[in-house]
């Protein structure tokens, strides 16, 4: 196997948790599976000590905290449940583009679409768009939400209290060096 196989395969290592718990339990299995030599196999499950899992932890947190940065108001609203949330869904989804936190705050926010049940799932959303809006140069984004982003807005996310529905629309739109959100 090449270095860049094997470098390759250390990454995923350190990304996947089920794979590294696989790994551990059968790395003569797990390693021919995936092109590793014996000597291959022997140095990796010697790195696979406590180091490994104390890297792969430190990748996660980083993960996390650059996915807070880009859904500040998602952050503050789930608090503790957004940590919670992000470990389950970082376990399940591994960025592979190049603007790596930003598919992982994407993706995220439409995990917790199948998590959030009420107006938390609407301003998940609403950071959604305007992401994509903002660093995947789309020109307009259309979007209909269960309740009230204007009064969430006006209120403050920091009410933590229950919204009324109304259907509300955001549109964001660019013409050249014009862009504009309108909510209604």
């Amino acid at each position: 196997m090449s270095l860049l196989d094997v470098q390759n395969f250390l990454a995923r290592l350190y990304t996947d948790e089920s794979l590294r718990r696989e790994f551990s339990s059968a790395p003569e299995k797990i390693g021919k599976v995936n092109n590793l030599n014996e000597k291959e196999i022997a140095e990796l499950t010697e790195i696979l000590s406590a180091e490994l899992n104390l890297f792969a932890d430190s990748l996660r947190w980083k993960r996390l905290r650059e996915v807070e940065k880009l859904l500040p108001l998602t952050k503050q609203v789930l608090a503790e449940e957004f940590e919670i949330y992000f470990h389950e869904f970082a376990n399940q989804f591994l960025p592979a583009t190049v603007k790596k936190h930003l598919e992982d705050a994407i993706q995220f926010a439409e995990f917790l679409q199948s998590k959030e049940k009420n107006w938390k799932k609407d301003l998940a959303k609403y950071e959604i768009a305007k992401l994509k809006f903002n660093n995947c140069d789309k020109n307009f984004i259309f979007k209909v939400f269960d309740y009230d982003i204007k009064e969430i807005f006006r209120k403050g996310v920091r009410a933590q209290k229950e919204f009324k529905q109304k259907k509300t629309f955001a549109v964001w739109l660019r013409i050249g060096k014009f862009a504009r959100r309108f909510i209604w």
